[in-house]
């Protein structure tokens, strides 16, 4: 039996066992196992305790590594190699990493040859300082940075791969979470393609920092959290407070009416005087900065262990414990029947907490039993006081201005001990509370003189300590200071602010997710601009473009069977069933699940009712993943799932997966809604037929196959020829292998083709020139252009819109696309070897070469001003070119000016051409120019001028 392994590779004379809970057992069809399922791979006649073995270290292997590791053909012993069936997702680099990872250094030997492990994670052109360094990466357990190292082995050289294993991940923060590294290259591919080389490495350096900052930030976040109780207080401490505020009330009553049984009647003629409203003032500003003490500590704990926090916390402590007497400290903390246990004013452990410390007690495990329970409600108490700040304001300002400005409490003593979260300097209040409060005063910052002491004019009228409260109880959450929320009434502040950004923004909650972003972007018509130079400025390029705002724009026309299942829940399963509705809802989507379900094929298809998207959601309201839902032909016949995947583009779970599928196959078709006629009546005159909507590939793809196929019969040998040569395979293999290779795969092909003799550069410059699928769309009918304006989108990178994705499958298309595709990939190769000076094309050089080839070589390294030793030949701000005969860069029929396409080709950004002109004139390598200079090239290169 033949068994079909993932990556294509067929097993011949192996025979696969499966792990199943009753023992191992083999396969004798291929069909029997699920597509991607983990085997044992080994000789037919293997005894029995040698497959058990095997098996059982497969299901091992698994376990630590998931099913990709397999794929690795890690050795399982008596012969038997892992494999993986064919049909799982991602490539080899993914399955050897995982199992890397699993095996760790000391077993990667079991992964085969050294070389080829090397090969799977970096490509054809490693280099033994790039595996060495990618060992030190895996010895000291540096695995994101392997794990970006090997996606970006498709964009960067091996000296740039050292730089990237280098990178260190702060302690406890992983950056690479989700995503396998082949669905990472491909998007890294696609976002940095059009990017020059030597700038690709400092943005992926940069966006290291950017989401390493961000982790760090989420890391801190989840540690200050972690401080606080799970179960939420406040519905608990409302009760406790308003209780306690009605105790007080009465007693006041009590007080004034001089009664101990005050009757109904006395109570509402009751009015409460000056003293009732300071104490109320009072109390809620010493439980401000009571809860402000609990809040700045346990962030201080998480941050910096329990001892070292509380020593740092020590004079804030004791600054908010001055506020509540003893008596009052006792009061709060007494329990009432039936009410929370914790003391209704958090002034109580803020005291508990300053007596302890004076105690100078060990902080051990007695200790810190103590001491966290006390902080574990400090969010709990800021919530509340919050609000009763706010119910106090609103019951004073407008009716009590005259006791709001009186009051004035000292803030010596708090400043001394707690500082200054805000700067006093730039503190304007807030003005409905603040201006009755300070009446004829200015505010703060205008108040301040350059060389004074904040803590002598700050007044608590300027509520700079309530800024301080919702700014600690934003810094518990990870921000850096609470923003605020101008003309939406109190608490005025939002201490957990939502992330900015508009929809489909790059996230940088990890690296996956940041470049996932930033391919959707480019997707959907994004352009990077001409040389970012950090990762931030590459993405608002991107998002700069028109295109971005129209793709979220729009409405769906929902099927009414899809509609109806908005909301409901998937049988089987705990998840729910969610339809976009529009262009904003998947942009949203596709922002967190950093997929391409946002791009146009999928949104054109979703504007005409032709899919309906979806979103499954947990019971947390956490989505889990996307599906496309299209309708079986005829519509009536029900529906079907034509893609399905988890965040990252990941396999979902297979339950959930095959639970999903029988359901959507099991929902309703579309139904017509026709209207039964009355037997008398006569039939209604049927109204002209409107014209059916344009077929792209009905219509257009005849008519393109007859052009594509001369155009091919006239182009394909030459150019076969040629790339054969680099994909060191024949003619017919050629752009299928040419096809698979990433960025440095290639580069490193056509390096070695040139270097080795199997080519030469003029005539593979020649044979990537030939464009049998472009002359064919020149060639086609004006009107058949003009009405399929995708047609341009052939010529570009994948993916395609899903109509031309059908059109290039074609038999009389599909060779012709590729054609394409791998001549232009083949013109970016020999650029990134012209600017990295390469010593193939300086070899080629001194010998008869092409005009444009030259031309085009000379522009990109002008443009993409590398680092190389680099000679002008035409003096800055000059436009004419020395040599016979003379050209002059200008010139709109000259050499130069024609060379631009296909200097662009080449990846270089010409936008910049006539800069390096000013700057620093035509510049190209030195090593050109070995061979008799300038001048002697020049004629080489017009002697043969195709």
């Amino acid at each position: 039996m033949k068994i079909r392994l993932s990556g294509g590779v067929v097993a011949s004379g192996r025979h696969a066992w499966i792990a199943r809970p009753s023992g191992p057992r083999r396969l004798l069809d291929q069909a029997d196992a699920r597509p991607g399922t983990p085997v044992a791979l080994g000789p037919e006649r293997a005894p029995a305790g040698d497959v058990a073995n095997a098996v059982r270290e497969l299901s091992l292997l698994v376990a630590d590594g998931g099913a990709v590791a397999a794929g690795a053909g890690v050795d399982l012993g008596g012969g038997f190699r892992s494999a993986r069936l064919d049909g799982a997702r991602g490539d080899q680099r993914d399955a050897v990493l995982a199992a890397l990872r699993t095996v760790g250094l000391h077993g990667a030997d079991r992964l085969g040859e050294r070389a080829g492990v090397l090969v799977a994670l970096f490509g054809p052109a490693v280099t033994r300082r790039v595996g060495a360094a990618a060992a030190r990466a895996a010895e000291e357990g540096r695995w994101a940075a392997l794990h970006l190292a090997s996606a970006a082995s498709d964009v960067l050289g091996p000296e740039q791969l050292e730089r990237v294993l280098a990178l260190e991940a702060p302690e406890g923060v992983d950056l690479t979470p989700g995503g396998s590294p082949s669905v990472l290259a491909g998007y890294l591919r696609r976002v940095l393609e059009q990017v020059s080389p030597p700038r690709r490495l400092a943005l992926i350096l940069d966006l290291w920092e950017r989401v390493a900052e961000r982790r760090t930030g989420l890391a801190r976040r989840d540690a200050r959290l972690a401080t606080q109780s799970r179960r939420d207080r406040v519905a608990d401490l409302r009760k406790r407070r308003r209780h306690d505020d009605d105790e007080h009330i009465l007693w006041q009553v009590r007080i004034d009416l001089e009664n101990e049984q005050p009757s109904l009647a006395d109570i509402a003629r009751w009015t409460p005087g000056r003293w009732y409203w300071h104490e109320r003032l009072q109390r809620v500003f010493a439980d401000a900065i009571a809860a402000t003490a609990l809040l700045r500590t346990a962030a201080a704990v998480a941050d910096h262990g329990l001892e070292d926090g509380l020593e740092r916390s020590a004079p804030v402590l004791r600054a908010a414990a001055t506020l509540m007497p003893d008596w009052a400290a006792g009061k709060a903390a007494r329990r009432v029947p039936g009410l929370t246990g914790l003391p209704v004013r958090p002034g109580a452990y803020v005291r508990d907490l300053a007596r302890r410390l004076a105690a100078g007690k060990p902080m051990d495990a007695k200790f810190a039993a103590y001491t966290r329970p006390r902080l574990a409600c400090a969010r709990d108490f800021a919530l509340v006081v919050i609000e009763d700040v706010g119910r106090v304001m609103g019951d004073m300002v407008g009716t009590h201005d005259d006791l709001l400005r009186e009051w004035s409490p000292s803030l010596q003593s708090w400043r001394e001990g707690a500082g200054y979260g805000r700067p006093p300097a730039e503190w304007d209040g807030i003005a409905p509370w603040t201006g009755p409060m300070l009446g004829d005063l200015e505010p703060l910052r205008r108040r301040l003189t350059p060389d004074q002491d904040p803590a002598t004019a700050e007044t608590a009228a300027d509520l700079l300590w309530y800024a301080d409260l919702v700014d600690a109880l934003a810094r518990l959450y990870g921000h850096e200071r609470a923003q605020p929320t101008p003309g939406t009434g109190d608490p005025w502040f939002d201490h957990d602010p939502p992330p900015a950004g508009e929809p489909l923004t790059p996230r940088l909650d990890s690296v996956m997710g940041a470049v996932s972003g930033a391919a959707q972007l480019v997707a959907l018509g994004g352009v990077p601009p001409g040389a970012p130079r950090t990762w931030a400025a590459l993405t608002a390029g991107l998002m700069s473009a028109t295109a971005i705002a129209e793709a979220l724009t729009g409405d769906f026309a929902v099927p009414a069977p899809l509609a109806a299942l908005d909301g409901a829940a998937v049988p089987g399963t705990p998840l729910r069933l969610k339809i976009a509705r529009s262009a904003r809802d998947v942009a949203g989507w596709a922002d967190y699940m950093g997929n391409c379900i946002a791009g146009p094929a999928y949104v054109e298809e979703a504007r005409e009712g032709r899919s309906g998207l979806a979103g499954l959601y947990d019971a947390d309201g956490l989505l889990v993943v996307n599906a496309e839902l299209v309708a079986l032909r005829p519509a009536s016949r029900g529906w079907r799932v034509a893609e399905i995947a988890a965040r990252f583009n990941d396999a979902p779970d297979e339950a959930l997966e095959q639970r999903f599928r029988e359901w959507v196959a099991a929902l309703p078709g579309a139904v017509r809604d026709e209207t039964e006629q009355a037997p008398d009546e006569l039939p209604p005159v049927r109204p002209a037929r409107r014209r059916a909507a344009p077929r792209l590939v009905e219509e257009v793809g005849p008519a393109l196959g007859e052009l594509v196929l001369r155009s091919w019969a006239q182009a394909a040998p030459e150019a076969l020829g040629a790339l054969s040569a680099v994909a060191g395979t024949g003619p017919d293999a050629a752009l299928v292998r040419l096809r698979r290779f990433g960025g440095p795969q290639l580069t490193g092909a056509v390096g070695r083709a040139l270097d080795e003799g199997a080519t030469d550069l003029v005539r593979l410059w020649t044979a990537s020139g030939l464009r049998p699928l472009r002359s064919a769309l020149d060639a086609l009918d004006p009107a058949l252009r003009g009405r399929f304006d995708q047609l341009p989108l052939l010529l570009g990178e994948p993916p395609l819109p899903k109509t031309l994705r059908r059109l290039v499958k074609l038999p009389a298309v599909a060779d012709a696309y590729s054609l394409d595709l791998v001549a232009r990939r083949v013109r970016r190769a020999i650029g990134l070897l012209a600017v990295r000076d390469d010593p193939v094309i300086a070899r080629a050089f001194a010998k008869p070469t092409a005009e444009p080839l030259l031309c085009a070589l000379s522009i990109a390294t002008t443009c993409a001003a590398p680092d190389i030793r680099l000679v002008s030949v035409a003096p800055p701000r000059t436009t004419s070119v020395p040599g016979y005969p003379a050209t002059t860069l200008e010139d709109e029929e000259g050499p130069w000016q024609r060379a631009l396409p296909a200097a662009r080709e080449l990846g270089t950004d010409t936008a910049v051409f006539w800069d390096e002109i000013a700057e620093h004139g035509l510049r190209v390598p030195e090593s050109w120019l070995a061979h008799g200079g300038w001048a002697a090239l020049w004629s080489r290169a017009h002697t043969h001028r195709r």
